[in-house]
């Protein structure tokens, strides 16, 4: 659990596209960071339009899987996730999601969405 950091980047504002804001990336391990900075760039530099959310594929381990669940889509803080403070029906959801996510090479991918936010002048 100790590699996992909340991050945010400045990503383009979700209704001029000109100006930036502030967007959480979410908790991701230092390695999930790099692959989502890769993808990000690639969305919003390319030549296809995107939408006010982008998706990135996060790729991962059972065991880190695991935290990432926890902490992006059920919300636990760190020190929840770290003293055993989870409720018995969340993990067994999550052991179902890491067994329907994990691909034939025993890796686990998940859709990762990133909320574009409105910047300064457009809020």
């Amino acid at each position: 659990m100790n590699h996992f950091q909340s991050y945010s980047q400045l990503l383009p504002c979700f209704d001029c596209r000109k100006n930036t804001a502030e967007a959480d990336l979410g908790w991701l391990t230092p390695a999930m960071y790099d692959s989502v900075q890769q993808q990000i760039t690639a969305i919003i530099t390319g030549d296809t339009a995107f939408g006010d959310d982008l998706t990135a594929i996060i790729t991962c381990n059972s065991e880190d899987a695991r935290d990432y669940l926890l902490l992006n889509a059920f919300g636990y803080t760190e020190d929840e996730v770290t003293s055993s403070g989870i409720d018995a029906d969340d993990l067994q959801e999550i052991e179902q999601e890491i067994a329907a996510s994990t691909t034939a090479l025993g890796q686990v991918t998940f859709e990762h969405e990133i909320a574009l936010q409105a910047c300064d002048k457009c809020a």
